[in-house]
Formats: C-alpha cells, structure tokens, sequence
C-alpha cells in the first residue's frame, strides 16, 4: 500500500473499511496522523498475515516416505495449493498416484476430509477449529493491538516533544503549539478507536459464534464505529 500523501485513503482487508486522512496544514500534526496512520496499517496486515487457524500450509513437510529404498520427503511428491484454498477448504496437488496412500495418511492425520480426488487434485474439507487455538488466536490479535496502541501514544510523545522543541527554538509560536497538541491528542483518539474497531472484528471474524466482548465499553465503541462507517462509508482521521 501506498503512504498516504496529505489526503489519501486505503482499504484494510482485516474488516473491509477505508481510512481516510484529511488535510492538514498543520505539518506537525500531518506528520502524527501519518506516522499513525502506518501502525494501523502495519496492525491491519500482521492480523491478516500472521494469525491463522487451521493453517495446513507445511503439512507434508515433516513427513518422510520410501522410494526405492530411499527415504525422501513428501513434500517433494505433494504439496498444498495455496492459492486455491480458503477457509473451509483445502487443497492439495500430488505429482505421483504411487504417493496417494500417503497423502491420504496425512491428510487424515491433519483431520482433513477428502471431498475429490480429480487430475492429480485433492478437494478436502478443512475440520473445525479447536476451542484453544480460537482462545490462543483471540489472544494474539489482543498481543498485537495492544502493541499498536503502544505505537500510537509513542508517537505522540515524539510528535509532543518536537512541538515544544520548535517552540523552544522559536521556529512556531505558543499559539501553534496549542494547535498541534490539540490536533495530535485528536488523531491518537480517532486512531485508537480505529484499532479497536480493527481488532473486534478480526476477533468476531476468528471466533465466529463464539466471539464475545471482554465489557460494555468495547460493546458499544464497536457498535459506535459500525454506525459511522455504516454511514461514511470510512474512517476519516
């Protein structure tokens, strides 16, 4: 993704909704907004790319198997196509039919349920996720908020501490100051909110029927966020 550039926008996979950053004259808070900006960027692709469940990627990798003689690993004979798979299916392409048994024995070791078997293609049915590996990605994307909220309110330290340098150097005045704590306190608000918003639905998307909020004030910054972008069609910042 592009940085944003005074006003630009960008599209979150994690839960589908824009981020928009105003104008800004002001070039200390621009330089706040867009430093936040990052974070939750940086939030939105490690939930999207590192909290998996289910994650059948590399089952082959581990297991070995006998040809003529020799022990190789299966991996060299299947492998899971990742890009055909999707969250309730998986599937797998095997060069050999001679390694079908084998494959099967790891797919069912894996719970994996085979739907087809068509041109060397195995169609299978992903199982359900166990109760500890939803609580342990919960908790994960719980890990990784926090760490972002963490960016967020060191960025506004920095971008503070340089407001009161340029005053003290006297390169703005005590009423610009004013403004650019003002403008910083208000975009660390707005991304916060935005991060909580982020990190309920990757739970939700993750928990499914399971999911539930941690308090009221969750519960209602949640719904809270829902109806702006139910009404904006984004987030401005």
């Amino acid at each position: 993704m592009d940085k944003p550039n005074n006003r630009s926008e960008d599209t979150y996979s994690t839960n589908n909704a824009r981020i928009i950053l105003t104008d800004e004259p002001n070039s200390y808070i621009a330089s706040a907004k867009e430093r936040m900006y990052d974070v939750a960027k940086k939030f939105s692709y490690d939930v999207e790319n590192s909290i998996s469940l289910n994650d059948f990627s590399q089952i082959f990798k581990t297991a070995t198997i006998w040809v003529k003689l020799r022990p190789r690993k299966l991996s060299n004979f299947a492998e899971v196509v990742n890009e055909r798979t999707t969250p309730g299916k998986v599937y797998v392409r095997f060069s050999d039919m001679s390694v079908l048994s084998h494959v099967k024995d790891v797919l069912r070791e894996h719970r994996l349920k085979i739907v087809a078997i068509e041109n060397n293609l195995i169609e299978c049915n992903t199982p359900r996720p166990k109760d500890n590996d939803i609580e342990m990605a919960i908790q994960k994307i719980k890990i990784l908020g926090s760490s972002a909220r963490n960016a967020i309110a060191l960025v506004k330290a920095d971008s503070m501490q340089r407001l009161q340098a340029a005053l003290k150097n006297e390169y703005i005045t005590a009423k610009e100051v004013k403004v650019g704590l003002e403008g910083v306190e208000k975009a660390e608000q707005k991304f916060k909110l935005i991060l909580t918003f982020m990190g309920l639905e990757a739970e939700k998307k993750i928990g499914r029927q399971y999911f539930k909020y941690e308090n009221d004030e969750a519960r209602e910054i949640h719904r809270k966020m829902i109806r702006l972008l139910k009404r904006d069609g984004h987030f401005e910042a």
